[in-house]
């Protein structure tokens, strides 16, 4: 798009937040005199994640919703697919395991579809400001935590949950507008992940705020949840 190809701008769609010292230079935080006081970040520990299976989407793409509905509790168990397509082949059981092959295909392109909607979630309640659906796109949780661009780490529902109040109740227009491009969707159990870059700007605004993204997500009852964003600003 014509208008993201223009020099990089501060993102004036987020209010100021304290910075590193490496990120001073490079604050895209702008907005007014609100900061994040008393937001205070603590260290968590992502879980281990492995063997993932990455999908690459087009820019203007990354609206994907499931392509099915699946009922809590009846999604099959992906470690005891893969053991048993292991099993199959020890076997000489091609049958079998083609079988299980394609169990394992549609299990994954309904996770990858089903993250991406969680996605498109997350990025509508950012772009419309609104605070209820933003709440609704977190899991709740001591684990989860936020990092805005030029900010240190936001740890814990509550205190994520202010920071977006924050962002939310900056002094400028909604709807944002926002193009996601360069997204990749990965998934592996009951974690996935999307990375993207985030062109973001306010209405009338000439300039796009860029920043690369990786928001994660998890599995609780069959639905899926945020709780890792971070975004970091980009300089081309």
């Amino acid at each position: 798009m014509a208008a993201a190809a223009a020099s990089p701008a501060r993102a004036s769609w987020r209010p100021a937040i304290p910075a590193t010292s490496a990120s001073r230079a490079g604050s895209c935080f702008p907005v007014g005199a609100k900061r994040f006081a008393g937001v205070q970040t603590r260290s968590t520990c992502l879980r281990r994640v492995t063997r993932l299976t990455a999908a690459q989407v087009k820019s203007g793409e990354a609206e994907g919703r499931p392509s099915k509905e699946i009922a809590a509790g009846s999604t099959p168990n992906e470690e005891t697919l893969w053991r048993e397509l292991e099993t199959a082949i020890q076997e000489e059981d091609y049958t079998r395991a083609a079988t299980l092959r394609d169990e394992l295909r549609v299990l994954k392109e309904d996770g990858r579809s089903a993250v991406l909607a969680a996605n498109t979630r997350f990025y509508t309640a950012f772009k419309n400001g609104d605070l209820v659906a933003m709440h609704q796109a977190w899991v709740k949780g001591d684990h989860v935590y936020v990092v805005h661009p030029a900010a240190g780490r936001i740890s814990g529902y509550e205190m994520v949950m202010q920071s977006w109040e924050m962002v939310c109740d900056a002094d400028h227009e909604f709807p944002l507008q926002i193009d996601l491009q360069d997204v990749e969707v990965h998934v592996r159990g009951d974690v996935g992940y999307v990375t993207c870059l985030e062109l973001v700007r306010t209405n009338g605004s000439s300039s796009w705020g860029k920043q690369v993204a990786t928001n994660v997500f998890e599995k609780v009852d069959g639905k899926w949840f945020m709780c890792i964003h971070h975004a970091s600003h980009f300089d081309e």
